[in-house]
């Protein structure tokens, strides 16, 4: 019963969290893309696939949630992920049932995560996923550990763990998806990204992020655009300003020069002091210093580079 009553206020507080989320550009999104051309392959806009692990270590809710799935969610904030069980449409027993021992190591943990102390970080989460195996969050971010200690199978393991103990908890399919990202497996990308959105549909924009990075990699510009816009949609708070640099790819790719000049205005304006923001400012001056072409056609190649 206590199972089913934590079910039902999950399933209420839904509605509530999605009528908060609004289009980040106020309404004014960017001109829809001309020419998703199967030929082309993905830009080098960076030089790199965008890395959320690097930047995202916070919860973009800022509500308070009340009760056992208030503390749960809060309890489990160390990473980038575990907020989006706000929207799933369960909490699962295993969630609910952790040890204060357990649950002691697995803060020690994460603090030192995001300390960087990864060796330490390491022996803290071990020690509460042996405490207590279905620990799914520990798993998830002892996965990311172990990806920033360069130890990818592991991290995959890790992951893969977390996955089998708690199949309906959204984190796990997208920690999996980054390390694929990390691979350039976009087949599994997108694979993960897809069980990960039919867990939760309509409230996690990572989910969405990777369904559009694989999306992009293969050359399914439509799909990569639709998801990427969706995602800017709920990202109210800005957490993922690499959506803007995946729609300046995928606007790229197409040939969409406005698409792509808006899409980087976007980034740095909330990212003007990230790592990618030299290159950005870089690409986006280029770009206003070269006429823009008559927008293509389908059917059209995209304009040479």
């Amino acid at each position: 019963m206590r199972w089913l009553a934590v079910c039902a206020l999950v399933v209420a507080l839904a509605p509530a969290a999605l009528a908060q989320k609004t289009n980040r550009n106020g309404g004014s999104d960017p001109p829809p893309m001309t020419t998703p051309d199967a030929s082309v392959g993905p830009p080098d806009l960076f030089g790199q696939t965008p890395d959320p692990f690097a930047s995202l270590l916070t919860s973009p809710h800022t509500g308070e949630l009340s009760g056992e799935v208030g503390r749960i969610m809060q309890e489990e904030s160390c990473n980038s992920w575990t907020e989006s069980g706000v929207n799933s449409p369960t909490v699962s027993a295993k969630r609910l049932q952790i040890p204060g021992k357990a649950a002691g190591e697995y803060q020690r943990g994460c603090g030192a995560f995001k300390g960087k102390r990864w060796t330490e970080a390491e022996g803290h989460l071990r020690r509460a996923v042996e405490l207590y195996p279905d620990y799914s969050a520990a798993w998830v971010v002892l996965g990311q550990v172990l990806n920033s200690e360069k130890k990818a199978e592991d991290a995959r393991s890790a992951c893969a763990k977390a996955k089998e103990v708690d199949p309906g908890y959204v984190a796990p399919y997208l920690c999996l998806a980054e390390l694929a990202a990390n691979d350039a497996n976009w087949p599994e990308v997108s694979r993960a990204s897809a069980e990960a959105l039919a867990i939760d549909p309509i409230g996690n924009p990572y989910s969405l992020y990777y369904a559009a990075d694989a999306g992009l990699h293969q050359h399914q510009l439509m799909q990569a655009e639709m998801s990427a816009q969706a995602a800017v949609k709920l990202d109210k708070w800005h957490h993922l300003p690499e959506l803007n640099l995946l729609l300046a790819q995928i606007y790229e790719a197409a040939g969409n020069v406005v698409g792509e000049t808006t899409q980087l205005k976007e980034f740095l304006k909330v990212a003007a002091n990230s790592r990618d923001a030299a290159k950005a400012k870089s690409t986006l001056a280029l770009l206003e210093a070269t006429p823009i072409k008559t927008a293509a056609r389908p059917g059209d190649d995209p304009p040479a580079k």
